[in-house]
């Protein structure tokens, strides 16, 4: 079976009420890839986080900011990045592994459901690299 979506590309406004409206696109395109549904919901989680914590962080005090969504598959993975251009507040950095922080857990859960993650901080905004591994089709 070929993949419905190659490559997409997103962009929203950066606000927490916009942040159910970018998940639910990102379901609907990793809803017609070809990879085993706990796969699928493991990358969705890992997109979600990511998206919250550039709505939540990405733009302080800020009203106005965007959050860009691209997707795009190749044979033996599923890549997603999450883009924002804001320059992230003080204590909104990620817990360290097994401490019991209440903040900043999204990092931890990011990396434990996906294949890899790659988070890139500069002056310019934040990326974070999402990859799930899949078995390539016969």
């Amino acid at each position: 079976m070929r993949d419905a979506v190659e490559f997409a590309r997103a962009v929203h406004p950066a606000r927490v009420d916009e942040s159910q409206r970018i998940r639910h696109e990102a379901r609907d395109w990793l809803a017609g890839l070809d990879i085993d549904q706990e796969a699928r919901e493991r990358v969705l989680t890992a997109v979600s986080e990511a998206v919250e914590n550039a709505c939540e962080h990405a733009y302080p005090g800020e009203t106005e900011g965007t959050v860009e969504l691209t997707l795009w598959c190749e044979v033996d993975a599923i890549n997603v990045r999450v883009t924002d251009r804001g320059q992230w507040s003080e204590g909104s950095e990620p817990a360290a592994p097994g401490s019991h922080a209440r903040r900043g857990r999204g990092f931890v859960l990011m990396h434990r459901s996906v294949d890899s993650v790659a988070i890139r901080h500069t002056a310019d905004g934040t990326t974070v690299a999402l990859r799930q591994l899949r078995e390539p089709a016969p």
